[in-house]
């Protein structure tokens, strides 16, 4: 029978979206073939770098990264699809990024992956799903991701960030930035600019939901009314200042926290019952 474990649906999403984004930002991931040495300057992991990978290396990496996250979505060969999705997916980004401004949209699909890559060598037991323990993990990092968000909001602001002003501060400036630059901005910004009495409660309501990220591993309904606010945000984030969370838009950063499986059941019934439906036909005998 297919596997329609929590984990298996997991993963079938989590490296299911980094095969496509992978796949689709390529060309981007290759710009740093057009870019001077000078420009390099490495990040993260890849802090030790004193000079830019060979262009080959580069290349190969693009290609092969999709393919073996397809394969662990795929749940093919785990044990090597695993880790060279988990690694492939971190040297692309970490390596885009030590080249110009610096990306978060993807940190939590990197972290997530790692997670899948050492579940790879942890075989399915005779539990609920076998790996519950990677599960929780990545239930963790997204909630960790969240609330560190809010306290790093705290920390550098304090209660000044209570009263919107800061917010305003920065929607109007990234939006400015972005204009300036020929880069989409937000044809909602000046709008709520203009009804700055918005800000305040605005800005009150982020750092909430970021600080009571870690109420959501009670999981039930309260993961998914948390869900559903922090969706909330990531849309309100969009169309104020047009910054995209692909990952977090389509739910999947936020599926570890949720009855992921249910999904499975739900589309095997639906197969099922199309099956059931279809005419058969046999041949004369």
């Amino acid at each position: 029978m297919r596997d329609r474990s929590r984990f298996a649906i997991l993963r079938a999403l989590i490296a299911g979206y980094a095969a496509v984004w992978t796949a689709v930002r390529a060309p981007a991931l290759l710009d740093p073939l057009d870019y001077a040495a000078r420009r390099l300057d490495p990040v993260g992991p890849l802090a030790f770098l004193d000079a830019p990978v060979a262009d080959v290396f580069l290349v190969g990496a693009v290609i092969a990264t999709p393919i073996a996250a397809a394969l662990l979505a795929l749940g093919c060969h785990e044990r090597w699809s695993g880790p060279a999705a988990a690694i492939g997916f971190l040297f692309v980004t970490t390596y885009r990024n030590s080249w110009g401004q610096l990306f978060h949209t993807e940190n939590l699909v990197a972290l997530h992956l790692a997670v899948l890559a050492l579940a790879s060598f942890s075989p399915p037991t005779d539990d609920e799903d076998g790996r519950r323990w990677a599960v929780e993990a990545m239930a963790v990092l997204t909630v960790g991701t969240y609330f560190l968000a809010g306290v790093a909001k705290w920390r550098i602001s304090g209660t000044a960030w209570l009263d919107g002003d800061v917010l305003r501060h920065q929607i109007a400036f990234d939006n400015a930035r972005k204009e300036i630059l020929g880069d989409t901005s937000s044809p909602f910004a000046g709008w709520l600019l203009r009804h700055g009495w918005l800000l305040g409660p605005a800005a009150v309501a982020s750092v909430l939901v970021e600080l009571a990220a870690p109420l959501a591993l009670l999981r039930g309904r309260v993961a998914a009314v948390w869900c559903g606010l922090a969706l909330l945000f990531h849309w309100a984030v969009l169309a104020f200042m047009a910054i995209l969370f692909p990952y977090h838009l389509l739910g999947i950063g936020l599926a570890p926290l949720l009855p992921v499986e249910r999904l499975g059941t739900t589309v095997a019934g639906w197969t099922g019952r199309f099956r059931e439906a279809s005419p058969t036909s046999t041949l004369p005998g």
